[in-house]
C-alpha cells in the first residue's frame, strides 16, 4: 500500500504528518501534502471533503479513494481512459476552468467503481460521474455528466 503523491506538488517545505485509522489499510500515515479536498464533496457524501488516494497495487490500474474523515467510506476508483480511451464528457472543459487547470498533466479524472460482493467479474464504473483533481492544488470534484453515450453502469469487464 502506498499513497500517492508522486503527481501531487508541495507547496510546503515541511508538510504536517498524521495518522488516519482505516477500515481498509489500518493506521496510515498522511502528510498535509498529500490531501486532496473535494467539494462540496461526493454525491450522497458531501459531508466528507477530505481524501487520499491509495495505491490497489503496484502495477494494478486501480486506486483507492480514501476518505480521511470516516475510517470505512473509501471508493475504489479507475483512470477511465483505461476503459474508454476517447472518454470526454462534455463538463470535463468546464471543469478544467473551475479547477484552475493550467496544464493537461496537472489534471487527474477518476471514475468510481461498483463492485458486486463476490462477483468482482461483474464490477462497473460510473462514467457519468467521475472525480477530476488538480494536482498542483490538491483541490477537486466530482462531475454530473449529461451526455447519454456514457453509462452509470459501464461494464469494466464486458461479457
Amino acid at each position: 500500500m502506498r499513497i500517492m503523491a508522486a503527481n501531487l506538488q508541495t507547496t510546503s517545505p515541511d508538510p504536517a504528518v498524521f495518522s488516519v485509522k482505516t477500515r481498509n489499510f489500518g493506521s496510515i500515515e498522511v502528510r498535509s501534502d498529500q490531501i486532496i479536498y473535494l467539494e462540496p464533496g461526493l454525491l450522497g457524501f458531501t459531508q466528507y471533503r477530505r481524501y487520499v488516494l491509495i495505491e490497489h497495487h503496484q502495477e494494478a490500474p486501480f486506486l483507492w479513494l480514501q476518505c480521511l474523515d470516516k475510517a470505512d467510506l473509501a471508493f475504489v476508483v479507475i483512470d477511465p481512459q483505461s476503459l474508454l480511451p476517447d472518454y470526454q464528457p462534455g463538463a470535463l472543459a468546464q471543469a478544467k476552468r473551475d479547477l484552475a487547470v493550467e496544464c493537461p498533466e496537472d489534471l487527474k479524472v477518476l471514475v468510481i467503481l461498483t463492485i458486486p460482493p463476490g462477483k468482482p467479474q461483474e464490477m462497473t464504473a460510473n462514467l457519468m460521474g467521475p472525480v477530476v483533481i488538480n494536482l498542483k492544488t490538491r483541490q477537486g470534484r466530482q462531475l454530473i455528466v449529461e451526455e447519454s453515450q456514457y453509462s452509470h453502469k459501464h461494464r469494466v469487464f464486458p461479457g
